[in-house]
């Protein structure tokens, strides 16, 4: 579930993501372990910040298809 605030001025660069499933720490360290450089916030969040300076277009496009890949196996 994404929790970061839609209204710009209300929010940094970072996205939140509230992980709603049991395992959402091993979701975490397994971004990690796959070269994905987040942060875990307690109880349940997950954050990362895409900054254009830093991430290129094909980071995110991994990032993403390494969390769907962690989510559906996570789901199940």
């Amino acid at each position: 579930m994404l929790i970061t605030p839609e209204n710009l001025e209300e929010r940094g660069c970072q996205l939140s993501l509230k992980m709603l499933i049991a395992d959402g720490k091993q979701v975490f360290d397994e971004l990690e372990q796959n070269g994905v450089i987040c942060d875990w916030r307690y109880p349940s969040v997950i954050r990362v910040a895409a900054v254009p300076l830093y991430n290129s277009f094909e980071d995110i496009y991994l990032f993403v298809d390494i969390l769907e890949r962690l989510l559906h196996k996570y789901n199940q």
